[in-house]
């Protein structure tokens, strides 16, 4: 149960950095894109990714307590996603640039996870 609130606890930080950063970007560019609630999966589909690299072979052995921080690098990738959509605005297909935009931030959720080496605790 102890795991269990501590994923949760790590992923509401993640979710409170993203949002916060990404708040000014959505509410500034909502004349530029429409924003929609199915979106939100962006604060949880790079988290999921992220989980499941912790819990599979590739961190067994590799990964340490000190790298339960990594989501918050992940976290500070949405709000510059968030304006990439902004930016590209009507020029692409709304609903592709979201989904391609997500599908980005599980790469770097990914990234992350490969790129940070097993820290010190």
């Amino acid at each position: 149960m102890q795991i269990l609130n501590g994923i949760v606890l790590i992923w509401l930080i993640h979710v409170v950095i993203g949002g916060v950063l990404s708040a000014p970007i959505v509410v500034l560019g909502r004349k530029r894109v429409h924003w929609h609630l199915w979106e939100l999966v962006a604060f949880v589909s790079p988290f999921g990714v992220w989980l499941l690299l912790m819990f599979s072979e590739f961190a067994t052995g590799k990964k340490s307590l000190a790298n339960l921080g990594e989501p918050f690098y992940f976290s500070l990738a949405v709000p510059v996603m968030a304006l990439v959509r902004v930016a590209v605005g009507a020029r692409v297909t709304e609903r592709v640039c979201a989904t391609v935009l997500i599908v980005l931030l599980c790469g770097v959720a990914a990234a992350v996870f490969f790129v940070v080496p097993s820290l010190p605790e």
